[in-house]
């Protein structure tokens, strides 16, 4: 229990770091510092915990040494940024924590997606099905999924991480066959 614990402790403070240098676009080493990344480190237990100097060293040495990040410019004012394996990294931590908000109010408009994803990359198509249900999209059809809340920068993501742009659909509509059937599993009522 301890050891998971520490491990999701490094995994969240690597994370805070590729986070703060994709906001920045690179950063000084000397700005990777505790008081620097505290924010972007998940609460333990509700509670925010103090950042070591050493375990943000190490965190960012395992990040270097795995070329998530590079170093560069002269040697007296050091930075780092990221490496294109570094914003696959941040892309699927982005993804893995994607939720799609609720609004106050349903604006009467479905958002609709569909794919025609080859076989040749059934393995993605699988991985994208599983995605869409974990964001709670109901499966209307085998490649059609429905939701009643925005969601376009999510679907944008996941098209871009996949590489499947070309075979991923995404559409806002306000009318659709079967109406009452989704207003009742998304427990809407319309204005």
């Amino acid at each position: 229990m301890k050891s998971e614990r520490q491990r999701d402790i490094k995994l969240d403070i690597a994370n805070a770091i590729l986070k703060a240098v994709a906001i920045a676009g690179f950063l000084s080493i000397a700005l990777v510092a505790p008081n620097a990344l505290q924010l972007l480190v998940t609460p333990i237990d509700g509670r925010r915990r103090r950042l070591s100097q050493w375990e943000i060293e190490r965190a960012l040495e395992r990040l270097l040494n795995g070329e998530y990040l590079k170093r560069q410019g002269p040697h007296n004012n050091l930075s780092i940024s990221l490496t294109p394996k570094g914003k696959d990294r941040l892309h699927r931590i982005e993804l893995k924590n994607a939720v799609i908000k609720k609004p106050k109010q349903w604006d009467n408009r479905w958002r609709l997606v569909f794919f025609d994803i080859p076989q040749n990359k059934h393995k993605q198509r699988d991985v994208i099905r599983r995605k869409l249900r974990e964001l709670g999209f109901l499966q209307i059809q085998k490649s059609v999924y429905l939701h009643p809340y925005e969601c376009y920068e999510i679907i944008q993501a996941i098209q871009n991480f996949y590489r499947i742009k070309q075979h991923f659909h995404y559409a806002v509509i306000e009318k659709i066959e079967h109406s009452k059937t989704y207003l009742k599993h998304f427990n809407l009522n319309p204005k």
